[in-house]
């Protein structure tokens, strides 16, 4: 058993790896003129084995994702989705949270109550709209409730760290327009993290979902009171001394995988418990040092391979042979007006151009981790 994972295995794994990172670089490079993020090139590298490009050709498709390695591909993006919402929580600040500008704070709470209103507008007008013979987009009755709090949860969240990274690129980061988008992204952020816990046990087949948010609830709360109160001390101390050992640090980070494990436990998702872990975790210093050490690694390596397999499942001649591919596309265009159009009411009332509402509102419509998963988790349930 050990030869057959050593001989044919491994080197596959590292070929899917190899192909994901290669291909994921080369549209980035291709798209770095008009300043596309890496997710999205990452995206396309899954997406060009999908049915719709490469996976037409069945001996390309079956060198790269067999039965065999499909397993391996996974359990390895897991892993790296895991180390990256960690680092997404290292490097969001929870006191930065709780003492947020007022202007930020505003542009994110219109932002997430107009999101919700204009998600759940859009979804019963698709409802009234729906073919009663058209089993793709029919949503059943049951699920109606469900079907609300994704759509919901989906437009009012903003990726974090993703919209961190294009203001760093854009020279924007440290401007008065970036740090209000990055205000309003973090609480954004925030509350589409504790929405998030609160939805996905009651998106799991059987179990006792109520039972799930409440311990996973007390479970964060724990981490907040016992273990942030014993951790932060030690850790502080160290990295002020410099006395950081790769072995030492490597054993703090096992925390990842434990928290992960009792969240995924209690019926929530692994990423929620990876995320409380980074959340906890003091910044300044030993962030900064954390990143440095593992961002490039988790990223440009592990990352690339989970955003890939999302753009594997993308089917678009499926997507265009439905009658409702018109609806689909309408939708798609829509959905971008409610954070520009709350950033604009609120700008206008704070004084600012609105050149810089429109600004912000397109930048808090980049989506991130949190949305793909939402979309994955949704897409199995269907």
């Amino acid at each position: 058993m050990t030869d057959d994972v050593m001989a044919k295995r491994v080197p596959l794994l590292c070929l899917q790896i190899a192909y994901d990172l290669l291909v994921s670089r080369f549209f980035y490079f291709i798209l770095k003129p008009i300043r596309v993020p890496l997710i999205v090139a990452q995206i396309l590298a899954g997406f060009s084995l999908s049915p719709t490009l490469l996976g037409n050709f069945k001996p390309i498709f079956d060198l790269f994702y067999d039965q065999q390695g499909i397993l391996a591909i996974e359990t390895f993006a897991n892993l790296g989705i895991l180390y990256y919402v960690f680092l997404s929580g290292l490097e969001m600040n929870s006191d930065v949270i709780l003492r947020s500008r007022k202007k930020g704070t505003s542009i994110a709470v219109v932002g997430i109550v107009t999101s919700m209103l204009f998600g759940v507008g859009l979804l019963t007008v698709q409802h009234k709209l729906e073919d009663e013979n058209d089993t793709f987009s029919l949503t059943p009755k049951e699920n109606h409730n469900e079907a609300y709090l994704f759509w919901c949860l989906a437009l009012s969240v903003t990726g974090f760290p993703v919209l961190a990274r294009i203001l760093a690129k854009l020279k924007l980061l440290y401007t008065k327009l970036g740090k209000d988008a990055l205000t309003a992204a973090m609480l954004t952020d925030a509350y589409g993290w504790v929405l998030f816990t609160l939805l996905i046990p009651y998106s799991n087949i059987g179990g006792k979902p109520l039972l799930s948010v409440i311990s996973t609830l007390l479970f964060i709360v724990f981490c907040f009171t016992v273990v942030r109160p014993i951790l932060t001390p030690i850790i502080e101390k160290k990295t002020s001394a410099n006395t950081w050992r790769k072995s030492q640090l490597l054993d703090l980070l096992m925390g990842v995988f434990i928290c992960s494990f009792i969240t995924d436990c209690l019926g929530t998702h692994p990423i929620v418990g990876a995320f409380v872990f980074g959340l906890i975790l003091p910044h300044g210093k030993f962030a900064v040092m954390v990143m440095e050490m593992s961002d490039d690694f988790v990223s440009g390596i592990l990352c690339p391979v989970f955003f890939a397999g999302f753009g594997f499942r993308l089917n678009m001649p499926f997507l265009l042979k439905q009658d409702s591919a018109g609806l689909m596309m309408l939708i798609a265009v829509l959905l971008c007006i409610p954070k520009v159009l709350s950033s604009l009411i609120v700008t206008f009332f704070f004084g600012m151009p609105a050149r810089d509402g429109l600004a912000i509102g397109l930048l808090l419509n980049t989506k991130g981790v949190m949305a793909i998963i939402l979309l994955n988790v949704a897409w199995d349930k269907k």
